[in-house]
């Protein structure tokens, strides 16, 4: 194996004007000699060649390029929060007393029904809580003020004496959980 590269050393040798001055091996040494040599130039090449593919495969990409551009999803949309509201804002149930019982919407999101984990929760004082769901509809904050949305309720949600499944709400709007009453009241310039 060695007697085929010896000339092709020899020449390399030559072409970059070294000088190497070996003694004369006899054929078995240089058999010793030329097998790790050979095995450890190859690793040597296969090393370089990885180092050189992994750092022409870095510059073809640009920093800009994210994984979910390559995979074609559109970037996610950026949010903005809607503007605050008003503090006077409310939702005023109707009760057995002559009171009125209101909530004051200050949240971004509040839930409407009987189960006491809700952010309005319609007690047995109010008329017809017994027809509202547990959690029966969710108010959704937007940039026009509040919309309300029916949660799959029993005996469904209306505005203003129709039947909705979502609707955005007025000031006066009269909404009906079940058969329990509530009126939206939205001062002029609540809805900033």
């Amino acid at each position: 194996m060695f007697t085929i590269i010896h000339p092709h050393l020899l020449n390399a040798v030559e072409h970059f004007h070294l000088r190497i001055v070996l003694p004369p091996l006899s054929v078995a040494a240089q058999a010793e000699i030329a097998s790790p040599l050979v095995v450890g130039g190859i690793f040597v090449l296969l090393l370089v060649a990885l180092v050189l593919f992994w750092r022409l495969s870095r510059k073809a990409q640009t920093p800009e390029t994210t994984s979910t551009e390559k995979a074609g999803t559109p970037p996610t949309p950026i949010v903005v929060p809607p503007p605050p509201l008003s503090a006077a804002i409310s939702l005023e149930f109707k009760a057995d007393s002559e009171r009125p019982v209101s909530f004051t919407l200050d949240k971004p999101a509040l839930t409407i029904g009987r189960a006491p984990d809700n952010d309005i929760v319609v007690t047995t004082s109010m008329l017809n809580a017994d027809t509202v769901s547990q959690h029966h509809a969710r108010l959704r904050r937007d940039q026009d003020g509040y919309v309300v949305r029916d949660l799959g309720s029993k005996n469904g949600l209306a505005v203003n004496g129709r039947q909705t499944i979502e609707n955005l709400l007025q000031d006066g709007d009269r909404l009906q959980f079940g058969e329990a009453e509530a009126i939206y009241h939205q001062p002029a310039g609540g809805a900033a």
